[in-house]
């Protein structure tokens, strides 16, 4: 009786520790999607009013497009969200390259 006890414990304690370790783990990226979010549509934006709202972004590079475009590629990084925006070389917002959230 004892030790079945132990073991139900010891199970649904291993699980509320599995819940609150992959809630804690996540939680940077779901701070760094709300404040996106907060954004709604970005359209006319430009880089300063973006970081403003989200911070700094992690990354950046620059590409140049085949009409001789030159695009600055930025990516914003936390555990359980990624987003890459794309901004002309007046530094507007053009679009979104890819996002992704688990």
């Amino acid at each position: 009786m004892e030790f079945a006890l132990i073991s139900i414990l010891t199970t649904v304690g291993g699980i509320v520790l599995y819940l609150i370790m992959g809630a804690a783990v996540k939680a940077p990226g779901k701070v760094l999607a709300s404040k996106f979010a907060s954004l709604g549509n970005m359209s006319g934006k430009t880089y300063n009013e973006i970081k403003n709202v989200v911070g700094v972004e992690n990354s950046v590079s620059r590409t140049t497009t085949g009409d001789g475009q030159v695009v600055t590629i930025r990516q914003w990084m936390a555990t359980g969200y990624h987003i890459v925006l794309l901004f002309d070389s007046e530094d507007n917002f053009i679009g979104i390259s890819n996002e992704t959230s688990v």
